[in-house]
């Protein structure tokens, strides 16, 4: 039987390789100068099949160890997380303003980079948060 433990660290990984598979297609597409380095489903579908492995295994691992996977303690940084994704998922929009109106970055280039940023802002901020947590 699954325990807690191996529930979190399952999602803290599934998280990681999502958000690094987001990082990457940002990083790309900026450095390549183009708006796909590789097909655009990969972050959407990655990110669909963690949730499902993730909701599949804590249904496996029963109601009262799922229950301690998503405690407080998950809930505290879920909430980090996400707030200070935010303010970098709103820090972005000047700076890619200024790289679309000097011409560095086309525009459709931009908003992939953008999306795929915040995402990975998100996931890797709550992978980062949910590991020194647990120290």
């Amino acid at each position: 039987m699954l325990t807690s433990d191996s529930l979190s660290t399952f999602r803290r990984i599934m998280f990681a390789i999502t958000g690094l598979t987001c990082l990457a297609y940002a990083v790309l597409a900026l450095l390549q100068v183009c708006l796909d380095p590789f097909p655009f489903w990969i972050p959407c579908i990655l990110g669909i099949i963690s949730a499902a492995l993730i909701f599949a295994l804590a249904a496996a691992a029963g109601h009262k160890n799922a229950h301690r996977a998503f405690d407080e303690g998950y809930i505290m940084d879920k909430r980090r997380a996400e707030a200070h994704a935010f303010w970098i998922a709103l820090m972005l929009h000047p700076i890619f303003r200024i790289l679309m109106a000097t011409g560095t970055v086309a525009p459709p280039t931009a908003f992939a980079a953008m999306g795929t940023l915040a995402g990975a802002a998100y996931l890797l901020l709550f992978t980062y948060y949910d590991a020194i947590g647990r120290e």
